[in-house]
Protein backbone atom coordinates (compact mmCIF):
# COMPACT_ATOMS: atom_id res chain seq x y z
CA UNK A 1 0.00 0.00 0.00
CA UNK A 2 1.37 3.90 -0.73
CA UNK A 3 1.46 6.01 2.60
CA UNK A 4 -1.61 8.13 1.35
CA UNK A 5 -3.21 4.55 1.37
CA UNK A 6 -2.12 3.72 4.30
CA UNK A 7 -2.64 6.83 6.21
CA UNK A 8 -6.40 6.95 5.00
CA UNK A 9 -6.54 3.75 6.19
CA UNK A 10 -5.22 4.46 9.55
CA UNK A 11 -8.06 7.02 9.80
CA UNK A 12 -10.79 4.77 8.50
CA UNK A 13 -9.93 2.25 11.64
CA UNK A 14 -10.14 4.78 14.17
CA UNK A 15 -13.17 5.99 12.73
CA UNK A 16 -14.54 2.41 13.37
CA UNK A 17 -13.01 2.16 16.90
CA UNK A 18 -14.20 5.61 17.82
CA UNK A 19 -17.67 4.28 16.33
CA UNK A 20 -18.01 1.23 18.35
CA UNK A 21 -16.22 2.67 21.12
CA UNK A 22 -19.49 4.98 21.72
CA UNK A 23 -20.60 1.68 23.07
CA UNK A 24 -18.10 0.43 24.95
CA UNK A 25 -17.93 -2.45 22.44
CA UNK A 26 -13.67 -3.69 21.27
CA UNK A 27 -13.53 -5.06 17.86
CA UNK A 28 -11.88 -7.74 16.84
CA UNK A 29 -9.32 -7.14 13.49
CA UNK A 30 -11.99 -9.09 11.30
CA UNK A 31 -14.39 -6.61 12.22
CA UNK A 32 -12.89 -3.45 12.05
CA UNK A 33 -12.07 -4.68 8.07
CA UNK A 34 -15.83 -5.21 7.95
CA UNK A 35 -16.89 -2.09 8.90
CA UNK A 36 -14.11 0.04 7.49
CA UNK A 37 -15.42 2.75 5.02
CA UNK A 38 -12.22 2.17 3.10
CA UNK A 39 -12.28 -0.82 0.49
CA UNK A 40 -9.42 -3.10 1.78
CA UNK A 41 -8.03 -6.62 2.60
CA UNK A 42 -8.17 -8.08 5.35
CA UNK A 43 -4.32 -8.35 5.78
CA UNK A 44 -3.96 -4.43 5.07
CA UNK A 45 -6.11 -4.20 8.29
CA UNK A 46 -3.86 -6.36 10.27
CA UNK A 47 -0.73 -4.82 9.41
CA UNK A 48 -1.83 -1.09 9.88
CA UNK A 49 -3.84 -2.01 13.23
CA UNK A 50 -0.11 -3.97 14.67
CA UNK A 51 1.78 -0.72 14.02
CA UNK A 52 -1.14 1.42 15.59
CA UNK A 53 -0.62 -0.73 18.70
CA UNK A 54 3.16 -0.07 18.33
CA UNK A 55 2.64 3.42 17.99
CA UNK A 56 0.13 3.69 20.73
CA UNK A 57 -2.79 4.93 18.68
CA UNK A 58 -4.77 1.77 19.79
CA UNK A 59 -4.70 -1.08 22.36
CA UNK A 60 -4.95 -4.91 22.04
CA UNK A 61 -6.54 -6.60 24.54
CA UNK A 62 -5.35 -9.91 25.98
CA UNK A 63 -8.26 -11.43 24.35
CA UNK A 64 -7.89 -10.10 20.91
CA UNK A 65 -9.46 -7.22 20.96
CA UNK A 66 -9.26 -3.27 19.89
CA UNK A 67 -9.82 0.35 21.46
CA UNK A 68 -8.45 3.47 20.87
CA UNK A 69 -8.19 3.42 24.67
CA UNK A 70 -6.94 1.33 27.08
CA UNK A 71 -10.13 -0.42 28.87
CA UNK A 72 -9.50 -4.02 29.28
CA UNK A 73 -13.00 -3.88 31.21
CA UNK A 74 -14.51 -3.81 27.91
CA UNK A 75 -13.43 -6.81 26.73
CA UNK A 76 -14.50 -9.16 29.29
CA UNK A 77 -17.86 -6.95 29.66
CA UNK A 78 -17.92 -7.84 26.04
CA UNK A 79 -17.29 -11.83 26.18
CA UNK A 80 -19.97 -11.76 28.91
CA UNK A 81 -22.76 -10.43 26.44
CA UNK A 82 -21.83 -12.31 23.57
CA UNK A 83 -22.60 -15.33 25.56
CA UNK A 84 -25.61 -13.90 26.60
CA UNK A 85 -26.61 -12.57 23.05
CA UNK A 86 -26.04 -16.56 22.10
CA UNK A 87 -28.98 -17.61 24.53
CA UNK A 88 -31.42 -15.18 23.75
CA UNK A 89 -31.23 -15.58 20.14
CA UNK A 90 -31.67 -19.09 20.25
CA UNK A 91 -34.54 -18.12 22.85
CA UNK A 92 -35.81 -15.68 19.79
CA UNK A 93 -36.84 -18.99 17.81
CA UNK A 94 -39.90 -19.37 19.87
CA UNK A 95 -41.22 -15.42 19.63
CA UNK A 96 -40.58 -15.31 15.90
CA UNK A 97 -42.37 -18.22 15.55
CA UNK A 98 -45.31 -16.27 17.15
CA UNK A 99 -44.95 -13.05 15.13
CA UNK A 100 -44.70 -14.38 11.80
CA UNK A 101 -48.65 -16.07 12.62
CA UNK A 102 -49.37 -12.53 12.29
CA UNK A 103 -51.44 -11.39 9.15
CA UNK A 104 -49.48 -9.62 6.84
CA UNK A 105 -46.13 -10.55 8.17
CA UNK A 106 -43.93 -11.04 5.52
CA UNK A 107 -40.31 -11.27 6.95
CA UNK A 108 -38.46 -10.93 10.34
CA UNK A 109 -34.98 -9.97 11.26
CA UNK A 110 -33.21 -9.30 14.43
CA UNK A 111 -31.81 -6.23 14.85
CA UNK A 112 -30.20 -3.63 17.27
CA UNK A 113 -27.61 -4.99 19.85
CA UNK A 114 -28.59 -8.61 19.74
CA UNK A 115 -27.58 -8.37 15.91
CA UNK A 116 -24.21 -7.72 16.69
CA UNK A 117 -24.64 -10.51 19.27
CA UNK A 118 -24.36 -8.39 22.11
CA UNK A 119 -26.84 -8.41 24.74
CA UNK A 120 -26.65 -6.78 28.45
CA UNK A 121 -28.67 -8.04 31.54
CA UNK A 122 -31.98 -6.01 30.59
CA UNK A 123 -31.71 -6.40 26.79
CA UNK A 124 -35.00 -6.35 24.81
CA UNK A 125 -35.10 -8.38 21.43
CA UNK A 126 -35.38 -5.97 18.38
CA UNK A 127 -37.20 -7.24 15.67
CA UNK A 128 -37.21 -5.59 12.04
CA UNK A 129 -40.37 -6.77 10.53
CA UNK A 130 -41.73 -6.09 6.80
CA UNK A 131 -45.07 -6.58 5.42
CA UNK A 132 -47.41 -7.02 3.18
CA UNK A 133 -48.49 -3.80 0.59
CA UNK A 134 -50.55 -1.44 2.64
CA UNK A 135 -51.31 -3.25 5.16
CA UNK A 136 -48.44 -2.84 7.86
CA UNK A 137 -50.23 -0.57 10.32
CA UNK A 138 -53.03 -3.68 9.95
CA UNK A 139 -50.11 -5.96 10.88
CA UNK A 140 -48.25 -3.68 13.48
CA UNK A 141 -51.83 -3.03 15.29
CA UNK A 142 -52.66 -6.69 15.66
CA UNK A 143 -48.82 -7.73 16.72
CA UNK A 144 -48.97 -4.39 19.92
CA UNK A 145 -52.28 -5.38 21.31
CA UNK A 146 -50.59 -9.16 21.20
CA UNK A 147 -47.78 -7.37 22.87
CA UNK A 148 -49.97 -5.98 25.65
CA UNK A 149 -51.02 -8.90 26.57
CA UNK A 150 -47.33 -10.22 27.47
CA UNK A 151 -47.25 -7.82 30.08
CA UNK A 152 -48.78 -10.59 31.86
CA UNK A 153 -46.02 -12.92 31.81
CA UNK A 154 -43.17 -10.01 31.65
CA UNK A 155 -42.47 -10.89 28.25
CA UNK A 156 -42.75 -7.89 26.49
CA UNK A 157 -39.17 -7.17 26.02
CA UNK A 158 -39.19 -10.20 23.93
CA UNK A 159 -41.25 -8.28 21.88
CA UNK A 160 -39.45 -5.22 21.04
CA UNK A 161 -41.10 -4.28 17.09
CA UNK A 162 -40.18 -0.38 16.84
CA UNK A 163 -39.09 -0.72 12.91
CA UNK A 164 -41.80 -1.60 10.02
CA UNK A 165 -41.63 -1.58 6.21
CA UNK A 166 -43.91 -2.78 4.15
CA UNK A 167 -42.60 -4.63 0.59
CA UNK A 168 -42.87 -1.77 -1.23
CA UNK A 169 -40.38 0.63 0.85
CA UNK A 170 -37.42 -1.61 1.35
CA UNK A 171 -34.80 0.84 0.37
CA UNK A 172 -33.33 2.75 3.56
CA UNK A 173 -34.29 6.15 3.76
CA UNK A 174 -31.43 7.81 6.05
CA UNK A 175 -28.54 7.22 4.40
CA UNK A 176 -25.62 7.35 7.11
CA UNK A 177 -23.00 5.12 8.24
CA UNK A 178 -25.49 4.36 11.85
CA UNK A 179 -28.05 3.28 8.98
CA UNK A 180 -25.59 1.18 7.08
CA UNK A 181 -24.64 -0.76 9.85
CA UNK A 182 -27.83 -0.93 11.29
CA UNK A 183 -28.61 -2.87 7.32
CA UNK A 184 -25.93 -5.37 7.39
CA UNK A 185 -25.76 -6.64 10.45
CA UNK A 186 -29.80 -7.18 10.45
CA UNK A 187 -29.61 -11.53 11.16
CA UNK A 188 -32.70 -12.93 9.01
CA UNK A 189 -34.95 -14.99 10.99
CA UNK A 190 -38.37 -15.62 9.12
CA UNK A 191 -38.17 -15.42 4.76
CA UNK A 192 -34.19 -14.72 4.98
CA UNK A 193 -34.97 -14.29 0.85
CA UNK A 194 -36.78 -10.56 1.74
CA UNK A 195 -34.14 -9.53 4.24
CA UNK A 196 -31.15 -10.19 1.83
CA UNK A 197 -33.01 -8.40 -1.16
CA UNK A 198 -33.43 -5.12 1.05
CA UNK A 199 -29.33 -5.66 1.53
CA UNK A 200 -28.61 -6.08 -2.03
CA UNK A 201 -31.18 -3.41 -2.71
CA UNK A 202 -29.54 -1.00 -0.90
CA UNK A 203 -26.61 -0.02 -2.83
CA UNK A 204 -25.47 2.72 -1.28
CA UNK A 205 -24.36 0.51 1.91
CA UNK A 206 -21.38 -0.05 -0.35
CA UNK A 207 -20.25 3.76 -0.04
CA UNK A 208 -19.82 3.15 3.74
CA UNK A 209 -18.96 -0.50 3.75
CA UNK A 210 -16.86 -1.60 0.97
CA UNK A 211 -16.26 -4.77 2.55
CA UNK A 212 -18.93 -6.04 3.38
CA UNK A 213 -19.37 -9.81 2.47
CA UNK A 214 -23.60 -9.83 2.91
CA UNK A 215 -23.00 -13.31 3.86
CA UNK A 216 -26.28 -14.29 6.71
CA UNK A 217 -26.27 -15.98 9.72
CA UNK A 218 -28.70 -19.04 9.05
CA UNK A 219 -28.78 -20.75 12.69
CA UNK A 220 -32.00 -18.95 14.02
CA UNK A 221 -34.87 -18.92 10.76
CA UNK A 222 -37.71 -19.95 11.29
CA UNK A 223 -39.66 -22.11 8.67
CA UNK A 224 -42.69 -21.07 6.72
CA UNK A 225 -45.41 -23.47 7.35
CA UNK A 226 -48.24 -23.56 9.34
CA UNK A 227 -49.48 -20.44 8.25
CA UNK A 228 -53.09 -21.75 6.81
CA UNK A 229 -54.91 -19.70 9.65
CA UNK A 230 -52.72 -16.59 8.79
CA UNK A 231 -54.03 -16.71 5.05
CA UNK A 232 -57.30 -17.03 5.68
CA UNK A 233 -57.37 -13.61 8.18
CA UNK A 234 -55.45 -12.34 5.23
CA UNK A 235 -58.31 -12.93 3.14
CA UNK A 236 -60.93 -11.87 5.68
CA UNK A 237 -59.45 -8.49 6.49
CA UNK A 238 -59.04 -7.61 2.52
CA UNK A 239 -62.52 -8.46 1.95
CA UNK A 240 -63.61 -5.40 4.52
CA UNK A 241 -61.79 -2.60 2.41
CA UNK A 242 -58.19 -3.42 3.95
CA UNK A 243 -56.99 0.36 2.57
CA UNK A 244 -59.00 2.41 4.77
CA UNK A 245 -58.42 -0.09 8.09
CA UNK A 246 -54.65 0.30 7.61
CA UNK A 247 -55.19 3.95 7.01
CA UNK A 248 -57.03 4.17 10.13
CA UNK A 249 -54.57 2.39 12.15
CA UNK A 250 -51.78 4.79 11.25
CA UNK A 251 -53.97 8.03 11.97
CA UNK A 252 -54.72 6.64 15.41
CA UNK A 253 -51.21 5.59 16.05
CA UNK A 254 -49.56 8.92 14.91
CA UNK A 255 -52.12 10.70 17.33
CA UNK A 256 -51.02 8.34 20.14
CA UNK A 257 -47.82 8.66 19.68
CA UNK A 258 -48.26 12.68 19.57
CA UNK A 259 -49.80 12.63 22.77
CA UNK A 260 -47.77 10.84 24.82
CA UNK A 261 -44.31 12.71 23.52
CA UNK A 262 -45.82 16.06 24.37
CA UNK A 263 -47.04 14.92 28.10
CA UNK A 264 -43.38 13.61 28.25
CA UNK A 265 -42.19 17.45 27.77
CA UNK A 266 -39.45 16.00 24.80
CA UNK A 267 -39.19 18.57 22.23
CA UNK A 268 -41.78 18.13 19.37
CA UNK A 269 -39.21 19.74 16.73
CA UNK A 270 -37.56 16.90 16.34
CA UNK A 271 -40.55 14.40 17.04
CA UNK A 272 -40.71 13.26 13.45
CA UNK A 273 -36.72 12.23 13.36
CA UNK A 274 -37.46 10.24 15.94
CA UNK A 275 -40.92 8.56 14.59
CA UNK A 276 -40.96 8.23 10.91
CA UNK A 277 -44.46 7.74 10.78
CA UNK A 278 -46.08 6.71 6.89
CA UNK A 279 -48.30 4.51 5.11
CA UNK A 280 -45.49 2.11 4.47
CA UNK A 281 -43.30 2.70 6.98
CA UNK A 282 -43.43 2.81 10.84
CA UNK A 283 -39.84 3.67 13.12
CA UNK A 284 -40.46 4.61 16.13
CA UNK A 285 -37.33 4.96 18.32
CA UNK A 286 -38.32 7.46 21.37
CA UNK A 287 -34.44 8.00 22.78
CA UNK A 288 -33.46 8.83 18.75
CA UNK A 289 -29.88 6.96 19.25
CA UNK A 290 -28.93 8.16 15.40
CA UNK A 291 -29.19 11.18 15.86
CA UNK A 292 -27.15 10.82 19.59
CA UNK A 293 -24.31 9.13 17.73
CA UNK A 294 -23.95 10.69 14.90
CA UNK A 295 -23.93 13.81 16.35
CA UNK A 296 -20.90 12.53 19.00
CA UNK A 297 -19.05 11.14 15.84
CA UNK A 298 -18.98 15.03 14.62
CA UNK A 299 -17.80 15.93 17.76
CA UNK A 300 -20.86 17.78 19.13
CA UNK A 301 -21.37 15.47 21.65
CA UNK A 302 -24.95 13.03 22.61
CA UNK A 303 -28.17 15.01 23.42
CA UNK A 304 -29.80 12.63 25.66
CA UNK A 305 -33.79 12.70 25.69
CA UNK A 306 -34.05 10.81 28.27
CA UNK A 307 -33.19 7.33 29.31
CA UNK A 308 -36.36 5.12 28.47
CA UNK A 309 -36.27 1.59 26.62
CA UNK A 310 -36.95 2.24 22.86
CA UNK A 311 -39.83 0.63 22.83
CA UNK A 312 -41.83 1.99 25.96
CA UNK A 313 -44.37 3.76 23.81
Amino acid sequence: MRNNEISSLKDAVLFVLKYFGLFSYPLTSAEVHRFLSFKCESADVDIVLNKMKKDGHVYKSVEGYYTIDKNPSWSKQRIMGNNRAEDLLRKSVKFVGIIKMFPFVKSIAISGSLSKYYADENCDIDYFIVTSKNRLWISRTLLHIYKKATFLKGHEHYYCMNYFVDETAMEIDQKNIYSAIETVTLIPVYNQSLIRGIKLQNNWLVDYLPNESYKDDTRFIVESKGEKIKGLLESIINIFNGDAINKFFMRVTDKKWRRKWKRKSFPMEIYDEAFHTELNISKNHPANYQSQILSSLNGEGSKLIKEHPACSL
